[in-house]
């Protein structure tokens, strides 16, 4: 199944139901590269509705119509909701809790979390919500690196369990690492390929073997 239209990574979190929710954490502008490839592909066959949760930048216009073409996108598809604090989120949520079979892309879901670590239970909220939309429909999530948790993604232990697949993706001296921290099926899985795939179009062999990325 298509989640990103990013080959070596679709692959990598292969088998996903129609309804399992998919996060990547990690780097982020590896992570604006990857939004703009899960919007166009998947807006060719279903509604997409892009949640951005980041109050400076927005979508590359250069890259979204590059990657439009490969796929050929439907641009009356893709839906965008653009949030700048904490409630514009969860209302924004809200609404989307009564779709059904469309795609719901979150970036960067828990950035306007309080600053203040006894108010982090506010991510429940959030996490609520992702969990009744994706009952219905598949979210795909990107989010950053927890400022409470040894390398986990933003959003806390309620988080992490209602997601069912989670990637986290780092870059090593320009690649990109993407490896499964969680799946229902598997245990494990690595792909690692060069970051410059991500500006250059559709991949069609790019991954590596752990033991030839060791090697160099």
């Amino acid at each position: 199944m298509r989640v990103t239209g990013f080959k070596p990574l679709d692959e990598l979190i292969s088998p996903v139901e129609k309804h399992w929710s998919v996060e990547f954490y990690g780097d982020p502008p590896v992570l604006f590269s990857l939004i703009h490839y899960t919007v166009a592909s998947r807006s060719s066959s279903n509604r997409v509705y892009l949640v951005h949760n980041v109050e400076f930048g927005g979508l590359n216009t250069p890259l979204l119509v590059r990657l439009c073409r490969i796929f050929e996108c439907r641009m009356d598809n893709i839906m965008v909701s653009r949030s700048f604090r904490l409630n514009d989120t969860v209302k924004i949520l809200e609404d989307l809790a009564a779709e059904k079979d469309s795609v719901v892309v979150l970036a960067f879901p828990y950035n306007y979390l309080p600053k203040d670590p006894s108010k982090y239970c506010e991510a429940t909220r959030v996490t609520g919500l992702l969990s009744k939309i994706s009952a219905f429909n598949q979210v795909v999530i990107f989010n950053t690196v927890s400022k409470y948790g040894y390398f986990m993604p933003e959003g806390g232990s309620m988080h992490h369990h209602a997601v069912k697949i989670i990637v986290r993706v780092t870059r090593r001296s320009g690649r990109v690492v993407a490896q499964i921290v969680k799946h229902p099926v598997k245990n494990e899985g690595i792909r690692i390929f060069s970051e410059k795939l991500l500006e250059t179009g559709v991949v069609v062999d790019s991954s590596r073997s752990l033991l030839a990325w060791i090697r160099g």
